[in-house]
């Protein structure tokens, strides 16, 4: 529990650089001041919408995921892990993930490197979803401030593209003792080897409409401090935001956050207005998480966090 303890410590302290480098050159009086002109409602319609698209959006999308490759999982029977999943990652994004290993592993009797290994299926599927997007937000909005990432978008859809090819194609057809051939029957891997192209499809198309959805929320965010950014401008950075934002280089997206706003809307705004919206953003994450989590993830949360610290909690699989 210590070592857990001094990493989250850690964690907060590289989110609170991260924040410090963002606002470096503003004053916080005039961060302030740009947020007494927001306008509260429209900030917390859209916010509140957006979180809503997320986490039904989520728990639908990991209900399909999991009934796949384990069993079938009913989207109700997933919102506390869903619950508890949006709690942590305001502590620890890997403790996070951890509750969805839990549930898998207590519910469904799959083995843990197995259940890991689903969680990295969906990663890897987000992770080709973001980069067609990014191509394509590239090639609708040449002027956009993503085109600086489009070689990482290259290199990250080909990539997937070779792994999809391995596991639907070629894989399988590898000699026994070929080292490929040997990831590729590892028990832990059912999930890519199982994978047709409809559960591609599905999966990442149910992940387009979460991605949609969210930018439009920042859309609506941006219009409730007065942010002149159009639909499409914010459509087209919305890969990028999700991306970084909701990486696990910090908790919660301290940091990241106010980063990725001062530097990829930086030619739309002040930056003091784009730092007191990321705080909002930021805040109301928090806001909404905290109570969440306690309400209906508590003892799923608990459970997670002794497996990140080492110990086994006593399951009730039913």
């Amino acid at each position: 529990m210590r070592k857990t303890l001094g990493q989250n410590l850690i964690a907060y302290g590289i989110a609170g650089a991260i924040v410090w480098y963002a606002a470096r050159g503003v004053a916080w009086s005039e961060v302030a001041a740009a947020a007494s002109h927001a306008t509260l409602w429209i900030f917390i319609a859209a916010s509140v919408g957006g979180f809503l698209c997320w986490f039904l959006g989520e728990t639908f999308l990991y209900s399909r995921l999991f009934s796949y490759f384990h069993g079938p999982t009913g989207a109700i029977e997933l919102v506390p892990t869903m619950a508890a999943v949006y709690f942590l990652q305001i502590v620890n994004s890997y403790v996070a993930s951890g509750a969805f290993v839990l549930f898998l592993h207590a519910r469904k009797r799959a083995p843990w490197l197995m259940a890991g290994c689903t969680l990295l299926f969906q990663a890897y599927l987000d992770a080709t979803l973001l980069a067609a997007l990014a191509l394509f937000a590239i090639l609708l909005v040449p002027a956009s401030p993503i085109r600086l990432g489009l070689s990482y978008a290259i290199g990250a859809l080909g990539a997937a593209c070779i792994i999809a090819s391995y596991f639907l194609l070629w894989g399988a057809r590898l000699s026994s003792g070929n080292w490929l051939r040997w990831i590729y029957e590892r028990p832990s891997m059912a999930s890519f080897r199982m994978a047709k192209p409809p559960q591609y499809i599905e999966l990442m198309g149910i992940r387009l409409l979460i991605v949609l959805a969210s930018g439009f929320a920042l859309y609506g965010q941006f219009v409730s401090f007065h942010i002149g950014v159009s639909l499409a401008q914010t459509l087209a950075l919305t890969p990028f935001i999700v991306a970084i934002g909701n990486s696990a280089l910090s908790p919660g997206g301290i940091g990241t956050t106010q980063l990725v706003f001062t530097l990829a809307f930086a030619r739309f705004a002040t930056k003091e207005s784009l730092l007191a919206l990321s705080l909002a953003v930021t805040i109301f994450n928090f806001v909404v998480r905290i109570p969440l989590g306690l309400a209906m993830g508590a003892p799923i949360a608990e459970e997670a966090v002794e497996i990140e610290s080492g110990f086994t909690p006593n399951y009730k699989v039913g």
